[in-house]
């Protein structure tokens, strides 16, 4: 009982691997053109060593290959094309026929194969031969190589007493010669292309594994292609799992396995899916009748004709009756309307009457994924703008890499993932040249985006993962082109230029013009890095500049006073910053300012800084001047002819008020005022005025004393309430000053 488990349990991993090598490929590079259909050209291995081993002990690895043989006939789609070259026949391929009228009969057929040969290289070249030939008419298909055996071809196998080391050698090249050629012309086709080998070591010498470790690095070096090693019964059942996860587009973690959410309601199974899907596929593994099947909705739709199968598989008789025989039954669903997509939603199978338990639990639901996804690159903007011009994709570029999910192959529908939990479901992430960068789901723009800066080389690898956990696995290679870096320039568009220096400020601009790559730069890139322009120089000069269509107009101008400016040749160091990263053009370039004679570089100024002193001066003057305060100073006098009547006189005040001309516009000046017989002029202190010597006279009295010899030597302060009296023949007069 324990061996019929086991041997279920293998049963169940070989329909899943056979199920993963019809699905799409893990690996995809970036095409427009989208496979139509399949075309696989299987190696398989039916030598005796898959019978028995040395002493003659039975093996029953023939049995599970030709189990998972007819797995993989019921599971292919019937445009796609199957050719299996067996080692029996290495010569003969045969062809498999996938028409659902003819599929069955062509399992059976498989069933009943019974070579039992060698294992001979010739079956790997016939296969390699074959897609060359189906690739010539089929640009559009995707191509598979596979290749299943459990021992060493002969033709490369030294312990093989008849091959020389040469031979061997010779074998090995002739092989991988013609897989390298294989790939160049699905290159050339634009076809996409996979290989996988899946040799089968539990009972290979120590020798022997020697030979296989040197045939599956050749392999992994001439095809890039995958190589899953199985070591025993367990681990053939692991690696098989491996082999799941690369030939679908399908997560192989059980732990996380998506699944359609299956529930039992009668004689009705209902399932859902969040995602578009390409077909559905029941296998059903149970001693009891098979089930039948009635109908299939989508989204409550009836799909006419949208079942197919089911196909019947069992373990050819084992002559040694090692284990029980295995069988099961592979039925699809699918839409047969429109694109063929299954849509995301609630999907019911219908069957003839209610399942038992026991038929229910011997159900296995495979979902193969619809979906695929679109790889984007965006450069970011100084500004926070996106472009996808892959003319600005420079080194040191800010680059933007966008992954959205599609609807289909031939559907570039995008799907919405906003009401779904991306965060648990999803892991999205690219290597960028050896580098990872993880992609976060952006619901704005219901993309996956990440962030990165083009290196510094021509051009690089893009992988870009997308693992929906449990559903969906997928890989799309690129390879992003880099731009080199732009060499910028700075043309003159005359090779000298030169002015006088009093001409300086009205001669005509030095013109720049910015070249890239050797050509003109448009006005619209230099209007965009006009404001980076940066003009030096260690000259005394000033520098003007101003932008022309595609051209740079530089201005000399002339320092004031003009004797200052530099003459002779003045060097000018310009530099152009490039709208993109590590750009930048410099060029010193040389301008003669041509000297003048002295007059006409010191005249002009010269004769400008005398008026300009003179106004300074006249401005002092008139800022010194010594001015009356004529608020605050006056002078009462009186005269009589008389001197005893002298003190009855009437007394008259006068203040000094004068010309407004002579007080404010002549300079330096002091300001003078005659009142009667007497000249006063104005004191820096406005206290007190001056008695000027011109108005003296010996017999003058001042504060009570005659001036006899001191009169006309010297302006005399006057203060406050001095009294300054004139005695003359005729009259008599008397003088105060006051002061407020």
């Amino acid at each position: 009982m324990i061996g019929k488990y086991k041997h279920l349990l293998i049963m169940q991993v070989l329909f899943i691997f056979s199920f993963c090598i019809l699905a799409s490929a893990a690996e995809a590079k970036s095409d427009s053109s989208i496979p139509k259909n399949k075309i696989v050209a299987l190696v398989y291995d039916d030598s005796g060593s898959m019978w028995q081993q040395s002493g003659n002990v039975p093996i029953d690895n023939w049995k599970y290959a030709n189990y998972a043989l007819q797995s993989f006939v019921a599971l292919l789609e019937k445009q796609d094309q199957l050719r299996v070259v067996s080692m029996s026949t290495p010569t003969e391929p045969e062809s498999i026929e996938l028409d659902e009228r003819l599929r069955q009969h062509g399992i059976d057929q498989i069933r009943a194969w019974t070579g039992k040969k060698s294992t001979p290289l010739e079956s790997l070249h016939t296969a390699i031969n074959e897609l060359k030939k189906a690739a010539d008419s089929n640009k559009n298909s995707e191509f598979w190589l596979i290749v299943l055996t459990d021992g060493i071809f002969n033709e490369i196998n030294h312990l093989e007493q008849k091959l020389t080391t040469q031979q061997i050698e010779d074998n090995k090249k002739a092989l991988f010669t013609s897989l390298r050629e294989l790939i160049e012309k699905m290159d050339q086709n634009g076809a996409s292309f996979h290989s996988t080998l899946i040799p089968i070591e539990s009972y290979l010498s120590t020798e022997e594994l020697e030979i296989m470790a040197d045939f599956k690095r050749q392999w992994i070096e001439s095809s890039a292609g995958n190589v899953l090693v199985s070591n025993g019964e367990q681990d053939i059942i692991q690696r098989i799992n491996e082999v799941a996860a690369l030939m679908t587009n399908r997560d192989p973690s059980e732990q996380k396995r998506f699944d359609l959410h299956p529930v039992w309601d009668g004689n009705q199974l209902v399932l859902e899916s969040p995602f578009p899907l390409r077909r559905i596929t029941l296998i059903e593994q149970s001693a009891e009748e098979n089930a039948s099947f009635k109908e299939f909705y989508m989204n409550n739709q009836r799909i006419e004709q949208g079942m197919e199968g089911p196909y019947k598989v069992i373990t050819p008789d084992d002559p040694a009756n090692l284990h029980p025989p295995i069988q099961g039954t592979f039925t699809h669903f699918k839409n047969v309307n429109g694109d063929g997509v299954i849509e995301r939603g609630t999907y019911k199978i219908v069957f003839d009457k209610p399942l038992s338990e026991e038929q229910q639990r011997s159900i296995q639901i495979l979902a193969e994924p619809a979906i695929d996804f679109r790889v984007d690159y965006k450069k970011n903007n100084d500004v926070g703008k996106l472009t996808n011009d892959p003319a600005v994709f420079f080194a040191g570029s800010k680059m933007r890499l966008e992954a959205t999910l599609l609807k289909s192959e031939s559907n570039d529908e995008e799907i919405d993932l906003r009401d779904i939990d991306v965060k648990s479901l999803f892991e999205v992430e690219a290597n960028i040249d050896g580098v990872k960068l993880l992609l976060n789901y952006d619901s704005k723009v219901n993309k996956f985006i990440g962030n990165f800066t083009l290196p510094q080389k021509q051009e690089i690898p893009v992988n870009v993962k997308v693992n929906i956990k449990g559903f969906y696995q997928k890989v799309k290679e690129s390879i992003l082109q880099i731009n080199p870096i732009r060499k910028l320039s700075l043309v003159a568009s005359n090779d000298t230029w030169s002015t006088p220096l009093d001409k300086l400020n009205e001669a005509e601009p030095f013109v720049i013009t910015p070249m890239v790559n050797g050509e003109e730069m448009s006005s619209e890139e230099l209007k965009k890095v006009f404001k980076q322009l940066k003009i030096e120089t260690s000259s005394d000069i000033k520098i003007e500049k101003e932008q022309k269509g595609n051209q740079i107009l530089i201005y000399p101008k002339s320092l004031s006073p003009i004797f200052r400016t530099s003459v002779g040749d003045v060097p000018i160091h310009v530099t152009l910053p490039g709208p993109y990263p590590n750009e930048i053009a410099e060029e010193t370039f040389t301008l003669r300012i041509e000297d003048i004679s002295l007059v006409k570089k010191y005249g002009k100024d010269a004769v400008k800084a005398l008026i300009w002193l003179a106004i300074l001066v006249y401005i002092i003057g008139i800022i010194i001047k010594p001015r009356f305060d004529k608020n605050r100073i006056s002078i009462e006098y009186k005269q009589s002819r008389k001197r005893e009547r002298l003190r009855d006189a009437r007394g008259m005040t006068e203040n000094f008020h004068t010309n407004w001309v002579y007080r404010w516009l002549v300079p330096f000046a002091a300001e003078k005022k005659t009142i009667g017989d007497l000249t006063f002029k104005a004191d820096r202190k406005k206290d007190r005025v001056l008695l000027v010597k011109e108005s003296q006279d010996p017999n003058l009295i001042v504060r009570h004393e005659k001036l006899e010899g001191r009169s006309k030597k010297a302006d005399i302060a006057i203060y406050h309430n001095d009294e300054i009296q004139i005695e003359r023949s005729n009259y008599h007069s008397v003088y105060i000053f006051k002061s407020h």
